[in-house]
């Protein structure tokens, strides 16, 4: 049993019934099908089937598939491309003292970029000061 929607009015239409019912009447447009997907000729009598349109299409294009889940046929394996083989570096044991020194001297290099507390909290308060006085101007000029 298909599922029931119930309408604005209360009525409740089952979609799956009223389908299957009319499967068999043409529908609407120009293509010349039913409802079902057959093809009508003259007369409205079925020329031929959903189920032989759907496999003359297969036929004439193999990379589509019957399902979009299922693949139509296993991909075929793609040759690998023989790599030379890898080098093997050979890798120097650093002492540590000498990583630490280099950290160190980095660390030194970025303070000396950056103002001190003292700068910063100068130009905040700069700042602030100026923008208070362009309030203040604009208020009186708006008096």
């Amino acid at each position: 049993m298909g599922r029931t929607y119930r309408t604005m009015q209360g009525r409740e239409v089952d979609m799956d019934k009223l389908r299957s019912a009319n499967e068999l009447t043409p529908a609407v447009g120009n293509m010349k099908v039913n409802a079902r997907g057959d093809e009508i000729g003259p007369g409205g009598k079925i020329t031929r089937t959903r189920e032989q349109i759907m496999s003359t299409y297969y036929e004439n294009n193999p990379k589509a598939t019957p399902d979009a889940d299922s693949p139509a046929t296993t991909p075929e394996p793609k040759t690998r491309v023989q790599n030379p083989p890898s080098q093997t570096m050979k890798i120097e044991d650093t002492p540590v003292s000498a990583v630490v020194q280099e950290k160190a001297e980095e660390e030194v290099v970025k303070t000396k970029d950056i103002p001190a507390e003292e700068e910063v909290l100068d130009k905040g308060t700069e700042a602030v000061k100026k923008a208070r006085a362009r309030r203040r101007g604009i208020a009186d000029a708006t008096k």
